[in-house]
């Protein structure tokens, strides 16, 4: 388990969204996710999460939630989804899921955790039940042999910033079960949080 006294996570405002944006853009860039300069067109319809350092307060890691309506959130307009899966998508409110995204750290900072559980606490305090999301395959398999997270392929896999990435959604509330029974500690850890902020609502 992560060390997480060394870190501040927390949702990012002002400033510190300029600096999650930042990080996000440049870690993208080194890795040949994206262009140097490339329009990203999701910024302004974003919430940002960040990992800053205890000492210097240095932005380490990043991830956000987009939040647009279900049709224009990036894995469903850069993959195809089956028409089944589209149709449970549809049954969703709107105000009940968003896209998780930009998911990246600096490589020396083992914050992964910590981040997943800050965003994991937000859309749990704002009533959020689903994320969708598009998977490196690598990564993929990963998250199921690790976390037993119940990821739900909702379409075909598709080579998307460069690299073979598979589109699903997580139902939270599956998500949390499934740790509860199988992964009982890292269940406890993601769910206990006293961050006020988490608290705040999206809009």
């Amino acid at each position: 388990m992560e060390t997480v006294e060394e870190y501040y996570f927390k949702k990012a405002e002002g400033d510190l969204s300029k600096e999650a944006i930042a990080l996000h853009h440049q870690r993208y860039q080194e890795v040949g996710f994206i262009k140097q300069d490339e329009n990203d067109p999701y910024i302004n319809n974003s919430t940002y999460f960040v990992v800053q350092t205890a000492d210097l307060k240095k932005v380490v890691g990043v991830t956000r939630l987009i939040f647009m309506s279900m049709n224009d959130l990036p894995t469903m307009k850069h993959f195809t989804i089956f028409d089944m899966e589209k149709l449970k998508l549809a049954g969703i409110e709107e105000n009940k899921y968003a896209e998780i995204s930009a998911f990246t750290k600096m490589p020396e900072h083992d914050v992964g955790l910590g981040l997943i559980k800050t965003v994991l606490n937000y859309s749990l305090s704002n009533g959020l039940t689903h994320w969708v999301c598009c998977i490196d395959e690598r990564v993929y398999r990963y998250m199921h042999r690790i976390f037993k997270f119940p990821f739900e392929i909702i379409g075909e896999p598709n080579v998307y910033l460069g690299s073979k990435t598979i589109p699903c959604v997580l139902n939270l509330s599956e998500c949390l079960t499934t740790l509860k029974e199988k992964r009982r500690t890292l269940y406890d850890f993601l769910i206990n949080s006293d961050e006020e902020e988490l608290e705040e609502s999206t809009s």
